[in-house]
């Protein structure tokens, strides 16, 4: 709560960059793209990602290492827009990126992200993740709230609001799309090195963006599934039987009105 009203306090800057997001849509692949976009990918290679693109909420590599930082500052966040000091977004038109994933996936994600964190110490099965998912007892939901919230604002000239799936079925023009947000003119020779850069296959064996660190921090359990685990569109299928499918379209139907997306479960 004390770190809570120290974000709330918190100043951004008129440069700064930010990418929000609910937890397991895609955020570690946003950022990096983002960072590669403007620094470089050899620029990239030279520290963790927890260092260049700090994490708001933490207390350490997060707010303290946020304040420090000199120049442009990439700022990530997975507080909701009414957390976050929305005076000081609008009068200095700092550049936010959202990122949204079917909520199926969603949920198949974060069940193996908690399984896989020693500070959740959550054992339970898929089924049981299921029904806290649906209950909106995870960790910064609902889900649908986070999502509505910054939908809200998808005109705002400030904020741009990107999808998951379309980042897997175009990288290439995902690339471009963001560049272009970021004043930046890539050539396609750079777009192509930033794409080969963020694959799933490269991304998950780079130690300093796959989170390696965490097992030797006591971090991550390493028994369980690698935080980069398979970067799919579609693995819901593996763990929904068709009483969960169709639950949760219920579900998305009644909570997601308001969001006029037609979310993506399959490549």
């Amino acid at each position: 709560m004390k770190n809570l009203d120290r974000i709330r306090d918190f100043t951004f800057k008129e440069d700064d960059v930010v990418v929000v997001s609910f937890p397991k849509t895609g955020t570690t692949w946003l950022q990096e793209i983002i960072y590669c976009i403007l620094h470089g990918v050899d620029e990239s290679l030279s520290q963790s990602l927890e260092d260049r693109f700090p994490y708001l909420e933490f207390i350490y590599p997060g707010l303290d290492s946020i304040q420090r930082m000199e120049g442009q500052r990439l700022i990530k966040t997975h507080l909701p827009y009414s957390l976050l000091p929305q005076e000081d977004i609008l009068k200095k038109n700092v550049k936010i990126f959202y990122i949204m994933r079917n909520p199926k996936d969603v949920a198949v994600s974060y069940y193996h992200f908690v399984r896989m964190m020693t500070i959740s110490n959550y054992s339970g099965s898929f089924d049981n993740f299921f029904e806290d998912f649906m209950s909106d007892k995870v960790p910064f939901g609902p889900i649908w709230k986070h999502y509505q919230e910054m939908w809200d604002h998808k005109n705002d000239q400030n904020i741009l609001i990107l999808f998951y799936e379309d980042l897997q079925k175009d990288i290439n023009g995902s690339i471009r799309k963001i560049a272009g947000f970021l004043n930046r003119n890539l050539t396609e020779k750079e777009i192509g090195e930033i794409a080969n850069h963020c694959s799933f296959d490269n991304m998950s064996q780079n130690p300093n963006v796959n989170y390696q660190h965490w097992d030797a921090l006591g971090i991550r359990k390493s028994s369980e599934a690698k935080f980069m685990r398979k970067g799919q569109v579609g693995d819901w299928k593996n763990y929904f039987n068709a009483e969960m499918s169709h639950s949760m379209d219920l579900w998305i139907e009644n909570n997601f009105r308001d969001i006029s997306v037609s979310f993506a479960y399959e490549n």
